[in-house]
């Protein structure tokens, strides 16, 4: 179904939207009287609206129904920024994926500076409309150490440079876990010290060539969500 996000979205009978947002729904997304549209705020509320009129100057939006969204997990990222394109893809990802946090770091093999914070937001709405995501990951600018690592139940590190894989800690369901994936050149030696040292670690080096961070980002999250199925 398509969606639109409102940030202050309330809970009301009727909705209008003007300005850029009627051009967007009207010209880009090609939305027509009579069809559903989903209203999204990123913090789990869902409106289910109906088109009942548009105008050159705004639409009407009937309410049809709501609900809340639910976080079936509480997993956070964090990513070693990769190339811009990279990096952009994987933004879109944490969303889709329903990651709850996402940590950037400007690591020692990084290629790129921290990305603008209003493009960032942009790339995070539209690809919330795009999957009817109900939550918005929260996005820090930040260091490996800033990362409050000790709060996590488990941290899967994704490591194609070391061999000697050592796993520590179970999989606890409902339970706080991180996933880090590096960068395009991989982590430093100095990197790869401060995380192994981690008491709460898991180090995985899969079987496969290099993997694109927007790969890994999806490998990692599948791995994670293994544990829900048990």
């Amino acid at each position: 179904m398509r969606a639109h996000w409102v940030s202050s979205l309330e809970i009301e009978d009727q909705y209008t939207l003007k300005g850029d947002e009627l051009h967007h729904l009207v010209n880009v997304v090609r939305i027509e009287k009579e069809e559903p549209l989903l209203l999204l705020n990123g913090q789990g509320l869902i409106i289910e609206t109906r088109v009942e009129m548009i105008s050159k100057r705004e639409m009407i939006l009937k309410k049809t129904g709501q609900r809340r969204g639910v976080r079936h997990f509480e997993f956070d990222l964090a990513l070693g920024m990769p190339k811009r394109e990279a990096l952009e893809l994987c933004l879109k990802e944490a969303t889709e994926l329903g990651f709850r946090r996402v940590y950037l770091i400007k690591s020692d093999f990084s290629q790129m500076r921290f990305p603008d914070k209003e493009r960032t937001e942009k790339l995070l709405i539209s690809a919330l409309e795009q999957s009817n995501a109900p939550f918005l990951p929260e996005v820090f600018f930040t260091e490996w150490s800033e990362i409050p690592l000790n709060r996590y139940k488990r941290v899967l590190l994704l490591d194609s440079q070391t061999k000697d894989i050592q796993s520590q800690g179970d999989i606890r369901d409902g339970s706080e876990e991180l996933l880090i994936v590096g960068p395009e050149g991989g982590f430093s030696a100095l990197e790869i010290q401060l995380l192994h040292s981690q008491a709460n670690i898991k180090i995985v080096n899969l079987p496969t060539p290099i993997l694109r961070s927007p790969t890994a980002v999806a490998t990692g999250a599948g791995i994670m969500m293994e544990s829900l199925l048990k």
